[in-house]
């Protein structure tokens, strides 16, 4: 919705302006994106501010009351119009962003209904003079792609500053390595390896599919990735015999007119072969480039809808280092916001195993990635088989992204698990993490192996991001029989999952790589929860008995 700026006209007072990002990274400090050229004065630029937003506390109790299943009012989620109730920002908040936005000369703004976010569109010589900073391109060196940032720091006045939480748009660059996929061959025919019937099997799905007709689930996608029907089509002809499926996504949200993409297909046909017969969104933001990151956006357009689906699965992920706290925390805000309203958000652990960071002096510390790291979030590791012909046994898949936030302090509802993993299992050594923070994953599934269609063809993949549509439909499968039985759509999972651990298929072999150069091992899987499978992978009727029992 448009925001009359005329309305809120004021002086912007002049004192010495405060970075909002001293410590957010800059383009060119990352080493894909080359410097091309400082942009014109005249060219255009769309940055969104996030405002203070009111009642945080309380925003922070209800996610937590509506989430808990001890809780008197567990699963009694909030209607958007609710959520902007409590969290709207202040009228001086606006007043304040508002005037200074017009002192400028900026009336093309646009706004949310929880009024929190401001998206304008001005000159780069305006917003260069507005923020204090200088506007160049940059290209991407390995994929076509380019992009307008603000090459150096930028600042506001403090009157200013202390009314928003960042600007989207001026440092953040688009993720374009992080797809988790790894070893994707193109091949003619399939003798093993993992499809829909073989993850049926394994984790005791049989024929069971959704029914309820008020059930949705859906997956986001980022950075030109759209999925093909016709591919969606073929593969349930090859890998949907054995049980009801939809051969069609029901609704379509942005764009997907592109090439289609590895990510895109594989999410939406191991959703939807998993969550069978679950009605199912594809909801796809578009790469803006020299616009606004499109993460940003998706959590955008979540605030800015009335109705949305019961769940998402998301494969994407940046490390923490690279980000601002103050851009993480507010992130984890509007994880909140859709948490009280009764969704449940799955992320991919990454590929990357504990990651590592290299520093100057040739030391290393391992690389937490975000959001995985939220505690507002339920996030996927990745499993394998333990053999090439087996589908029995599960091990860990080395590449399964997991460890301890740099960031976030441990949430209460997975204090005592980490702490009998600490006690009772031979760690890293102490410098590479932090013990008292956030750790991840939540849970796991299989991911490796995985038959896909693409572009008509066979193709075998990898990751995380395929563990994550798998158990992203298998929770979609008890929100359906929760829903069948009168009851709510579970929402937050984390209090759930880890008061029902039984659900699960404890991994206690294998363990996640860090520093691959230096073939430095990550954490060792052990009984119970672990920073490399969480809790396992889950079965289908102890999920389905635990989320009807609250």
């Amino acid at each position: 919705m448009a925001l009359g700026l005329l309305l809120l006209v004021g002086a912007c007072l002049s004192v010495q302006g405060v970075s909002l990002e001293q410590k957010q990274t800059l383009p060119h400090h990352h080493k894909s994106w080359l410097l091309i050229r400082p942009a014109a004065q005249q060219d255009t630029v769309k940055l969104t501010f996030a405002l203070k937003q009111q009642n945080l506390g309380q925003l922070e109790k209800v996610f937590w009351d509506v989430s808990t299943p001890q809780s008197s009012v567990y699963g009694l989620h909030l209607s958007l119009e609710q959520v902007v109730n409590i969290v709207r920002p202040s009228f001086t908040t606006l007043k304040s962003v508002i005037s200074w936005l017009s002192e400028h000369g900026v009336q093309e703004c646009e706004t949310i209904q929880t009024h929190d976010f401001l998206t304008c569109d001005m000159t780069v010589s305006t917003a260069e003079v507005m923020l204090q900073t200088k506007f160049s391109y940059y290209k991407h060196s390995e994929q076509d792609m380019t992009i307008l940032r603000a090459s150096q720091e930028y600042s506001v006045p403090e009157s200013v500053a202390q009314h928003l939480d960042f600007i989207g748009g001026l440092h953040r660059v688009p993720n374009t390595l992080r797809i988790n996929k790894r070893n994707v061959k193109e091949v003619k025919d399939f003798r093993y390896g993992v499809h829909p019937d073989t993850l049926r099997k394994r984790y005791n799905i049989s024929e069971n599919v959704g029914t309820n007709p008020n059930n949705v689930q859906a997956t986001a996608q980022f950075l030109n990735q759209h999925y093909s029907p016709t591919d969606l089509k073929e593969f349930m002809y090859f890998f949907g015999k054995s049980f009801p499926h939809l051969t069609e996504v029901t609704t379509v949200v942005g764009p997907n007119k592109g090439k289609a993409g590895l990510e895109a297909n594989l999410d939406v046909q191991y959703m939807m072969a998993i969550g069978a017969n679950i009605s199912t969104t594809f909801w796809s933001t578009a790469n803006l480039h020299e616009k606004q990151e499109p993460f940003l956006q998706w959590l955008l357009d979540l605030s800015n809808t009335t109705v949305l689906p019961n769940l998402f699965s998301v494969s994407y992920g940046d490390h923490e280092r690279t980000l601002s706290t103050e851009y993480m925390k507010r992130v984890n805000t509007e994880f909140m916001k859709a948490g009280v309203r009764g969704l449940s958000i799955l992320f991919a652990s990454g590929d990357d195993g504990a990651g590592c960071h290299y520093f100057n002096d040739s030391s290393y510390t391992f690389e937490p990635d975000f959001p995985a790291s939220s505690p507002y979030v339920t996030t996927v590791g990745g499993t394998e088989f333990t053999s090439t012909f087996s589908d029995i046994d599960e091990k860990a898949n080395d590449i399964s992204g997991g460890g301890f936030s740099n960031v976030f302090t441990m949430p209460d509802y997975q204090v005592d698990v980490v702490q009998g993993y600490l006690n009772s299992t031979k760690l890293p050594e102490a410098s590479l993490f932090n013990p008292k923070m956030r750790a991840y994953p939540d849970v796991a599934a299989m991911s490796d192996d995985f038959w896909i269609i693409i572009s008509r063809l066979l193709m075998n993949v990898a990751g995380t991001s395929a563990a994550t549509p798998t158990v992203a439909g298998m929770i979609a499968l008890a929100n359906d029989a929760r829903m069948n039985a009168g009851k709510p759509a579970l929402g937050f999972l984390n209090p759930f999952i880890y008061q029902n651990p039984q659900i699960f298929y404890d991994i206690t072999v294998g363990n996640n790589q860090a520093c691959w150069l230096d073939d430095l091992e990550g954490y060792n899987v052990a009984k119970g929860w672990d920073p490399v499978t969480g809790f396992g992978s889950p079965d289908y009727n102890r999920l389905i008995a635990a989320a009807l029992s609250v």
